[in-house]
């Protein structure tokens, strides 16, 4: 992944600005003073259990769906569901998530993506087919993430509750 700083002079396209916004708030708005050290409200709302994990996999699909409209390459997609994915599912570990959100900071890992496929002059209108895949494989994902999510409470809280 390429610096921040040699990515900070591209710019998303007008239309999808507040994503780099919304990036930001979730991965850099506060730092820890006499450092260089960043972290978001992404790791402060994942320590809500599930709900949190949630709440986060659901602003970063509503990005997806932004960068979708406007037009975005089969690899680009990828590799950005790839990132929301390997978050999320990271995230579902109490703790362990969070302290990985506040170093991987996958929202701002996809702004970078972004940003060097908007510049590098690549880009092109998303057809109906990368379209559809990107609000199927969402679905799929968001279907088993939740199914898996409340699973894995039930299981804990069953256990929980049984050795009372």
């Amino acid at each position: 992944m390429k610096k921040q700083t040699e990515l900070v002079k591209k710019e998303l396209p007008k239309e999808l600005a507040w994503i780099d916004k919304t990036s930001t708030v979730l991965d850099d708005i506060f730092k820890v003073p006499a450092t260089d050290f960043r972290f978001g409200l992404d790791p402060l709302i994942g320590l809500v259990p599930v709900v949190g994990d949630f709440v986060g996999f659901a602003i970063s699909a509503s990005m997806v769906l932004a960068i979708v409209r406007h037009g975005v390459s089969l690899s680009v997609l990828t590799k950005i569901l790839g990132n929301i994915t390997f978050d999320y599912l990271v995230g579902l570990f109490p703790f362990l998530g969070d302290f990985f959100d506040v170093a991987y900071k996958s929202n701002r890992r996809n702004v970078d993506i972004l940003k060097e496929y908007y510049t590098s002059g690549k880009h092109t209108e998303s057809s109906k087919y990368i379209v559809w895949f990107a609000v199927i494989t969402f679905l799929i994902l968001l279907a088993g993430f939740v199914a898996g999510s409340i699973y894995l409470t039930w299981q804990v809280l069953s256990s929980f509750l049984g050795a009372l």
